[in-house]
C-alpha cells in the first residue's frame, strides 16, 4: 500500500530540481532578452492603426527608406543675414552630410537672408551623431543645429533601459529591507523578480519578432509592471507564509498551507491585470495593442517567479531567511490599520460618504487636461533637435518643421490633386518630390502650426477636399500622424474603458462568488484613477509645467492603475471574505484589515516607487505615466483599500456577499458555527482559530 505523500514532503522533494530549472532558464533565454531593444519599434507610424492613411504613406515609402530611418533637417543662422563664407561653410557641411547619410537636399535660404537649411535621412541615431560632428562650424556667430524626425527621435533616447532596471532594483532591495527588517530575506523576492524580468522581456522579444509592435515605452513599463507585481505577489506570500509558521512546526508544511491559502488570491489578481492587458488587443493604436501582450507575459512571470523560484529559495534557506528575526514572529496583525479599522467602525457610513466626496473632488482635475501630441513638447529641456525647429518655424513659417506627404496617382489625378491641395485654406506651398512605388509624391507645408488644433484641421480639411477630387490620395506625415493618433485614442478609449472594468468585474466576482462586493470595488477602483489622474494633472501642468498629455497616455494609465489597484481590493477583499465566513462581517472586516493593511502598504510603496522610477527618464510620457500611477497606487493603498472599502463593507454587512452569503442564509450559519471544528481537523485549510481575538473595536490590538 502506498502512502500518500504530504503537500510538505512533495515541497522539500521538488525545491533544488526548481531552482536548477530556473537557472537553466535564466541562462538560455537571457541573450534574448538582452537583445529586446533591437526589436523595438518607435516609429511614428507604430503608434497608429493599420488602416490610418498616415500608416499606409508610411509603408509606401518604406522601399525607399530604411524601416528606421527618418528625417533630417540641419538649419544655420546668423543675425543680420548669412556672409559669403557661411555659405561656403554650408555647402562643405552638405557634402560631408551627404557621404554620412546619403544624397541631401539642396540648401534652402530663408526669406529673411538669416537662415539656411538643407534636409536628409538618418538610418539611427549613430548617424545623427556623426552628422552633428561634421557639420560643426569654427566661424564664429554662425548658429548650426540638427533637428527633424531623426534628431527628435536620438534626442529622445532618454536613459537606457539597463539604467531603468538598475533603478528599480536599488528601489525594491530598499523598500524590501525596511519591510522585512532581515539581512537576507530581502534577497529572494528581489531575486524572483529580476529572474521573471528576464523570462518576461525574452518574451517580449519573441512576440515582437513574430510582427507585434514593441515600442521602448511598452519595455519600459515592462520593467516596472513586473518588479512591482512580482514584489507585491513576495511580500502576500511571505506575510502569509511567516504567519503559518506559528501553526506548523516545519517550513515545509508551513509553507504548502501558505501556498494553499494564498495561490486562489494571487492567480485572480494576476487574472485581472492579465485581463485587462489582453483587453488591449481591441486597440486600434499599434503600440497599445501591442502592449496588451507584453504586460500579460510580464505578469505570468511574475507569478510564475514568486510561486515556484521563491518558495524553493525560502524553503533552502529554512529559518535562517529570516535572521535576524525568527520566524515564527510573524503574521501579526497591524496596530496602526487595526486603529484604523476601529475608528472607521464607529461610523462607517460617514467615513465611507467623505471618501468619495475626497475622490470626487480630486477628479475636478480632469477639467485641465489638455491633449498634445506635439513630439517637441516630449522632451524635457530644451536639446539641439528642439531649438533647431524652432528656428526652423521662424525663419520658414510655422508649417515647415513637419511638413505632410502627399500621395497621389500620376498623371491628371496628380494635377487635380495639387490643385485641390494649393487652394485648401492653411496650405503655404506644394513642392515636387522623388515618386515613391508608382505614387506621385509631394511635400506640403502648412501656414499654421501643425501639432495643434489648426494643424490637424488642415489635415481633416485635405482629405475631405481629396476624397471628392482623387479618391486614391493619401495624406501623411508627422502632423497627419498625430492627427490619426488622436482618432485612434478616441476609439479606443470609448471601447476599451468598459471592456477592462468588465473583465476585472467578472474575475474579482468569481473570486468572491458575490455581485455586491465586486460591483463595489469596480467602482471604488474607477473613481480612484479618475481622482489620482485628476491629481496628476494638475500637477503636469502647474508644477512641472508640461503642455500637456499625448492622447493616447491617459489609457496607459488608466489600464495600469485600474489593473494593478485591483490587486489591493483582491489582496484585502478575499482575505476579509475568509475571515467573515467565521467571524462575521463586523469582525470579519476588522480582522481582515488588521492582518493585510500592514502588506498592502509595503506592496503599494514598492510598486509606487518602482513605477516613479520611470521619471528619471528624459520624455515627458515617462514622467507622466510614472508619477501618474505611484500616485494613484498610494492613493489606492492608504485611503481606498484600507479606509474607504473596509467602510462600505461595514456600512452594506451581509449584503456585501450576496448571494453567497446572504444574511441569515444556511450555508451562512453553518460556516460560522462549523469554522472552529472544521479548521481544526486539516492544518493545510488555513491558519488555525488564533489562541488571541481578532482586534477588537477599540483598537488595541491583539
Amino acid at each position: 500500500m502506498t502512502i500518500p505523500r504530504s503537500p510538505g514532503t512533495v515541497l522539500r522533494r521538488l525545491r533544488w530540481p526548481v531552482v536548477i530549472a530556473w537557472v537553466l532558464a535564466l541562462v538560455l533565454l537571457h541573450p534574448l532578452a538582452a537583445d529586446l531593444a533591437t526589436v523595438t519599434d518607435d516609429t511614428t507610424s507604430a503608434y497608429l492603426p493599420s488602416s490610418a492613411p498616415s500608416t499606409r504613406v508610411a509603408e509606401l515609402q518604406k522601399p525607399v527608406r530604411s524601416d528606421r530611418s527618418a528625417t533630417v533637417a540641419v538649419v544655420f543662422t546668423r543675425r543680420g543675414g548669412l556672409t559669403s563664407g557661411d555659405l561656403a561653410t554650408i555647402a562643405a557641411a552638405r557634402t560631408s552630410v551627404a557621404r554620412l547619410a546619403g544624397p541631401a537636399g539642396p540648401a534652402e535660404r530663408s526669406a529673411d537672408g538669416e537662415a539656411a537649411a538643407f534636409r536628409a535621412t538618418a538610418a539611427d541615431d549613430s548617424v545623427v551623431t556623426a552628422i552633428r560632428r561634421a557639420v560643426r562650424s569654427p566661424a564664429t556667430g554662425l548658429r548650426v543645429l540638427v533637428s527633424g524626425e531623426a534628431a527628435v527621435n536620438a534626442d529622445s533616447g532618454g536613459q537606457s533601459q539597463t539604467t531603468l532596471l538598475l533603478t528599480a532594483v536599488v528601489i525594491v532591495a530598499l523598500v524590501l529591507l525596511v519591510v522585512y527588517r532581515s539581512v537576507v530575506l530581502w534577497v529572494f523576492p528581489l531575486f524572483g523578480a529580476a529572474s521573471a524580468i528576464i523570462i518576461a522581456q525574452a518574451a517580449a522579444h519573441g512576440l515582437a519578432s513574430a510582427g507585434l509592435t514593441v515600442s521602448s515605452l511598452s519595455t519600459g513599463i515592462l520593467i516596472v509592471l513586473v518588479f512591482g507585481a512580482a514584489s507585491d505577489y513576495a511580500l502576500l506570500l511571505i506575510h502569509r507564509y511567516r504567519e503559518e509558521l506559528r501553526h506548523h512546526d516545519t517550513t515545509e508544511d508551513a509553507m504548502a498551507a501558505a501556498l494553499r491559502r494564498t495561490l486562489p488570491t494571487l492567480a485572480a489578481s494576476a487574472a485581472t491585470v492579465i485581463g485587462a492587458m489582453l483587453a488591449l488587443l481591441a486597440a486600434r493604436s499599434a503600440s497599445l495593442h501591442g502592449l496588451g501582450p507584453v504586460g500579460a507575459v510580464g505578469i505570468v512571470s511574475a507569478l510564475l517567479a514568486q510561486t515556484t523560484l521563491l518558495p524553493a529559495l525560502l524553503l533552502i534557506a529554512g529559518r535562517r531567511a529570516f535572521w535576524p528575526r525568527t520566524g515564527r514572529a510573524g503574521g501579526e496583525s497591524s496596530r496602526l490599520w487595526s486603529a484604523v479599522g476601529a475608528r472607521t467602525a464607529r461610523r462607517p457610513a460617514v467615513v465611507a460618504v467623505a471618501s468619495v466626496v475626497l475622490l470626487g473632488a480630486a477628479a475636478v482635475g480632469l477639467a485641465a487636461l489638455h491633449t498634445d501630441n506635439d513630439p517637441l513638447n516630449n522632451l524635457e529641456g530644451r536639446p539641439d533637435s528642439v531649438t533647431g525647429a524652432r528656428l526652423i518655424s521662424q525663419h520658414y513659417g510655422a508649417g515647415a518643421i513637419a511638413p505632410l506627404v502627399l500621395l497621389t496617382p500620376p498623371g491628371s489625378a496628380a494635377a487635380a490633386a495639387t490643385a485641390a491641395v494649393r487652394s485648401t485654406p492653411s496650405v503655404a506651398r506644394v513642392s515636387p518630390a522623388a515618386p515613391v512605388r508608382g505614387y506621385a509624391a509631394y511635400s506640403v507645408t502648412l501656414s499654421v502650426p501643425p501639432f495643434d488644433a489648426r494643424g490637424y484641421a488642415a489635415v481633416a480639411g485635405l482629405r475631405a477636399s481629396l476624397r471628392r477630387v482623387v479618391p486614391g490620395a493619401l495624406v501623411g506625415g508627422e502632423s497627419a500622424v498625430a492627427y490619426d493618433t488622436m482618432a485612434a485614442a478616441h476609439r479606443d478609449t470609448l471601447v476599451l474603458i468598459p471592456l477592462v472594468l468588465l473583465v476585472i468585474l467578472v474575475v474579482v466576482a468569481a473570486l468572491l462568488r458575490a455581485v455586491v462586493a465586486p460591483l463595489l470595488l469596480v467602482a471604488a477602483t474607477a473613481l480612484s484613477f479618475a481622482a489620482s489622474f485628476g491629481v496628476s494633472v494638475l500637477v503636469w501642468r502647474h508644477v512641472l509645467g508640461f503642455s500637456g498629455v499625448e492622447a493616447q497616455l491617459p489609457l496607459y494609465i488608466f489600464v495600469f492603475l485600474v489593473a494593478l489597484g485591483v490587486d489591493y481590493n483582491i489582496f484585502l477583499s478575499a482575505r476579509i471574505r475568509e475571515e467573515t465566513g467565521r467571524l462575521g462581517t463586523r469582525q470579519g472586516t476588522l480582522y481582515g484589515l488588521s492582518v493585510t493593511g500592514g502588506v498592502i502598504t509595503a506592496a503599494g510603496v514598492v510598486l509606487a516607487a518602482t513605477f516613479a522610477a520611470l521619471a528619471q527618464q528624459d520624455l515627458v510620457t515617462y514622467t507622466e505615466v510614472g508619477t501618474a500611477i505611484a500616485f494613484g497606487v498610494l492613493l489606492d493603498t492608504l485611503l481606498v483599500r484600507t479606509v474607504m472599502i473596509p467602510a462600505a463593507l461595514l456600512t452594506l454587512g451581509e449584503r456585501a456577499w450576496w448571494p453567497s452569503m446572504g444574511r441569515g442564509s444556511v450555508r451562512s450559519r453553518t460556516r460560522r458555527a462549523g469554522a472552529s471544528r472544521g479548521r481544526r481537523r486539516s492544518g493545510l485549510a488555513g491558519p488555525r482559530v488564533p489562541s488571541v481575538p481578532p482586534t477588537p473595536p477599540d483598537g488595541r490590538g491583539r
